[in-house]
């Protein structure tokens, strides 16, 4: 299974660079997301990614005030993408053990497609399988 047949089953949420975290919270409630990607700022600058989990515990734990918090303080940067659509998803999953982390933003040239993460593959491999029988 590639790459393309796991990423855009969910919707590729971004949100602007200058947005608060307050923005990304609402953000992510009206898009039944726990992720989004931080766009970039400029030609020069890194997409960026902020999760749910970057809103609580860097955040709320914190006592910060999201409605002042840029959502740049809470996101982190530079983003690990992906953006060979042929790529066999084993190479993606080897990709999140070797960087740590559990959601990759996918890319077609300039276009952001989405993220795909653990769990997408996990549900990919256990489709493979299904389907075999």
């Amino acid at each position: 299974m590639e790459l393309r047949d796991v990423v855009g089953r969910s919707s590729p949420v971004k949100i602007p660079s200058a947005a608060t975290a307050s923005d990304a919270l609402i953000s992510m409630i009206a898009n039944k997301t726990d992720y989004l990607l931080v766009d970039r700022s400029g030609p020069h600058d890194a997409y960026g990614v902020v999760t749910r989990r970057d809103l609580i515990v860097e955040g709320i734990a914190n006592g910060r005030d999201l409605s002042s918090t840029p959502v740049l303080e809470l996101a982190r940067k530079p983003l690990v993408v992906m953006n060979n659509l042929d790529l066999d998803i084993r190479w993606v999953a080897k990709k999140m053990t070797d960087e740590g982390i559990s959601k990759i933003a996918v890319f077609d040239k300039e276009k952001f497609l989405g993220f795909i993460s653990d769990v997408d593959i996990m549900r990919a491999v256990v489709a493979k399988k299904e389907a075999k029988k």
